[in-house]
């Protein structure tokens, strides 16, 4: 998002983001894994600068059910998801919008081809290896690709959806 203020539904969002973070135990959970893996990313959520991607709110919630229960993450969710759509929306309507959802789109684009090559060369390499140490930690190393194939390519929608539901250009 541009600088200057953000819109107010962006920053309820980004209210609600921080106080749900604060209900999770910190360096567990994916948001553990998302504190570790895209620190700068997920401070760009957490000040609503971001909008993240909704498979990482979702991810944040079933933290949240570990950790506090399934009545607790239902009740956060059913907010989360409001919130969630209307801060898409006021963040989509701003300028440069478009611009910068086609370039994550691209980013994300390339992502999941990574993740892809990544699946690929892994399941190669357990399959030419014979020690079971070393088996195990490739497949630890696949299930991450994977996963990272897995959001991508939810996100690679979620950006279409996005684009899709921007008033077209004027020709």
């Amino acid at each position: 998002m541009a600088s200057g203020r953000l819109p107010a539904e962006v920053e309820e969002f980004a209210r609600y983001l921080r106080a749900l973070t604060r209900r999770l135990a910190a360096g567990t959970g994916w948001y553990g894994v998302f504190a570790l893996r895209d620190p700068e990313g997920l401070r760009a959520c957490l000040d609503g600068s971001e909008v993240p991607p909704w498979d990482v709110v979702q991810s944040l919630l079933q933290d949240l059910s570990t950790q506090r229960g399934a009545d607790a993450a239902q009740e956060a969710a059913a907010r989360a998801s409001t919130l969630y759509r209307a801060s898409v929306a006021a963040h989509d309507t701003g300028p440069g919008s478009r611009e910068a959802l086609q370039a994550r789109l691209g980013g994300m684009l390339r992502e999941q081809r990574n993740a892809a090559l990544r699946e690929r060369d892994l399941q190669a390499a357990i399959s030419a290896t014979e020690g079971a140490a070393d088996r195990e930690r490739l497949g630890a190393e696949l299930a991450w690709a994977h996963d990272d194939w897995r959001r991508a390519t939810a996100r690679i929608e979620e950006l279409h959806a996005r684009l899709t539901a921007l008033t077209p250009r004027p020709s």
